[in-house]
C-alpha cells in the first residue's frame, strides 16, 4: 500500500486553508491545518508533519519563523512558502534556508497540483532510500533483486519467470554491462535448482588453451602440469546452473565440445576415456548478436540452434530510464556501507543528470561512477560536483542556477526571466520547459501569454 504523507498547512485565511487542504488531499497527502503560527509550531515540534506549506503573514510566529523552526527540527523536511507579499530579499533568504519552492498569490490550482506532485515524489524517493538503507546491510552484493520499473525491464522479468521453471537452455543477449550475470542468477534463484550450485565462466576472460580444462576438467598427465585429476565447472555445477558468459568468444574446439555435451548430457575430461554423466542447466550470454557470427562462420550454426531455444534480449540502460534512479540508489547505499563512507543520497540535480545521460557502458558504467562518487562525496549528499565531467551540464548549456536579476526586480519579473531562460535552454519546447519548471503546460502557456 502506498504511504500517505502528512502535510502541515499554516494559513490564517479559512477559505485559502480549505483550498490548500483539498488540493493536498487530492494529490495523496493527509492535510493538517493550523490557523496561526503557534499551533503550527506545536505540530512541527510533535513531529506530526512530513512537509510544510506556510503563508508568509501569520499570527506570530510568521511563516519565515516556521521555516526556520522546521529547518532546525527536521533539516530534510521540504517546505513551501505561499504568499502574495514577498519581496525579492525574502525569497532569496527563504531559498537559502532550504525552501523547496515558493508560490505567489493568486496562484493557478494546476500550478499547485504540480508542486504537490513533485513534493510527494520527493518524499517517496527519500522513503525508498531509507528503506533500502535498512535492507542493504542484510543483503550480499549478488543477492540484489534486479530493478524492473521500466516497461523494457518488466518484459525481461516476465520472460525470466516464464522460463526459469523449465529445464531448457537460455540465451541472454545484450550489450556489455546490461546485467546478464544478474539475470542468470535470478533464473537460477527462482528455478527448481535454487538450492544447488551456480557457477559463472567468462569465455572471453580465459585463455583458449585453458577453456577446455576449466569446463570439462582433466585427468592426470593430460597435458604438462596436469599432475592430478580436476573436475571442470560442468561437473562442479552438477544439479545446478552454469552461466557461460560471452559465449560468442568461445573457440571452435570448445564450441564443438559444448555441442556434444548438450546432445549427450555427458562429458569427457581432457585426457579421459570414461563418459561422466552431468545434470546441469546451461545459460548462455552474448554481448553481440550470434546470428551474424554464424553467417560469417565464426560461430557454429548447429550450436547456435541448440542454445537459442529461449532467447532473452536485455535492453541497454538508455532504454530503461525508469530504472536508473533506483539502481543508482541501491549502488550508493551498498558502496557507502562497503567503503564506510557517509554518502546516502543524491541531490535532485545529480539524479536528473544521471537520468539524462546516455550510459554507453550500461549498468557497469553506472556502478563504477557511483562507487567513485561515494569516495569523492565528503558528506551525506552526492552532488553534480562528484560526478564525471561528461555528466555535468556544460557552461552555457543550461540556465544558470543563480541568474543575475536586477536589484529592484519584482517577483513577477524574476519569474519571467527564469521562464525565458529555461524556455531558451529547451529550444522552445514548451512541454519540456513546463516539466523542468514543475508546472502544467497550460499554466506555462498562460504565463507566456501574460
Amino acid at each position: 500500500m502506498t504511504r500517505r504523507y502528512t502535510v502541515l498547512i499554516a494559513e490564517d485565511d479559512q477559505r485559502m486553508a480549505d483550498l490548500l487542504a483539498e488540493i493536498a488531499q487530492a494529490q495523496g497527502f493527509t492535510p493538517l491545518v493550523a490557523m496561526d503560527g503557534t499551533s503550527a509550531s506545536i505540530i512541527l515540534e510533535r513531529g506530526e508533519a512530513d512537509a510544510l506549506l506556510t503563508d508568509l503573514r501569520l499570527p506570530s510566529p510568521d511563516g519565515l519563523a516556521l521555516l526556520r523552526l522546521a529547518r532546525h527540527l527536521l533539516p530534510d523536511m521540504p517546505t513551501v512558502l505561499i504568499t502574495g507579499h514577498a519581496t525579492l530579499q525574502v525569497a532569496v533568504d527563504a531559498f537559502r534556508g532550504g525552501l523547496f519552492d515558493l508560490i505567489t498569490k493568486p496562484f493557478d490550482t494546476l500550478e499547485l497540483e504540480a508542486l504537490m506532485d513533485r513534493l510527494r515524489r520527493l518524499l517517496e524517493h527519500r522513503t525508498r532510500t531509507e528503506t533500502l538503507s535498512a535492507q542493504v546491510s542484510l543483503l550480499e552484493r549478488e543477492a540484489f533483486e534486479p530493478v524492473t520499473l521500466s516497461p523494457a525491464s518488466r518484459k525481461v522479468r516476465t520472460l525470466i519467470e516464464q522460463v526459469a521453471p523449465l529445464d531448457v537452455p537460455v540465451l541472454l543477449d545484450g550489450e556489455t554491462g546490461t546485467g546478464k550475470s544478474v539475470s542468470a542468477r535470478l533464473i537460477h534463484r527462482i528455478s527448481p535448482r535454487r538450492d544447488s550450485p551456480f557457477f559463472n565462466l567468462s569465455c572471453a576472460a580465459i585463455a583458449p588453451g585453458l577453456a577446455e580444462s576449466e569446463l570439462f576438467g582433466h585427468e592426470p598427465g593430460a597435458f604438462t602440469g596436469a599432475t592430478g585429476r580436476k573436475r571442470g565447472l560442468l561437473e562442479l555445477a552438477d544439479g545446478g546452473t552454469l552461466l557461460l558468459d560471452e559465449v560468442n568468444s568461445a573457440g571452435r574446439k570448445v564450441q564443438a565440445r559444448l555441442l556434444q555435451f548438450i546432445q549427450e548430457r555427458t562429458l569427457l575430461r581432457v585426457g579421459g576415456t570414461r563418459p561422466v554423466p552431468v545434470d546441469v542447466r546451461l545459460i548462455f550470454a552474448s554481448n553481440q548478436p550470434l546470428e551474424p557470427l554464424v553467417q560469417k562462420g565464426a560461430f557454429r550454426q548447429d550450436l547456435y540452434f541448440r542454445i537459442n531455444v529461449f532467447p532473452v534480449p536485455l535492453p541497454p540502460l538508455r532504454e530503461r530510464r525508469e530504472d536508473i534512479v533506483p539502481l543508482a540508489e541501491k549502488m550508493l547505499l551498498r558502496f557507502a556501507r562497503e567503503l564506510e563512507r557517509p554518502a546516502c543520497r543524491f541531490t535532485s540535480s545529480a539524479l536528473e543528470s544521471l537520468t539524462d545521460y546516455a550510459w554507453p557502458g550500461n549498468i557497469r558504467e553506472l556502478e563504477n561512477l557511483v562507487q567513485r562518487a561515494v569516495i569523492l562525496a565528503p558528506g551525506e549528499q552526492v552532488d553534480l560536483a562528484h560526478l564525471p565531467l561528461e555528466l555535468r551540464p556544460s557552461p552555457g548549456s543550461a540556465p544558470s542556477t543563480a541568474p543575475a536579476f536586477p536589484a529592484d526586480a519584482t517577483l513577477a519579473q524574476v519569474e519571467r526571466i527564469w521562464i525565458e531562460q529555461v524556455l531558451e535552454h529547451c529550444g522552445g519546447n514548451k512541454a519540456e520547459t513546463a516539466r523542468r519548471l514543475g508546472i502544467d503546460v497550460t499554466t506555462l502557456y498562460r504565463k507566456l501569454k501574460e
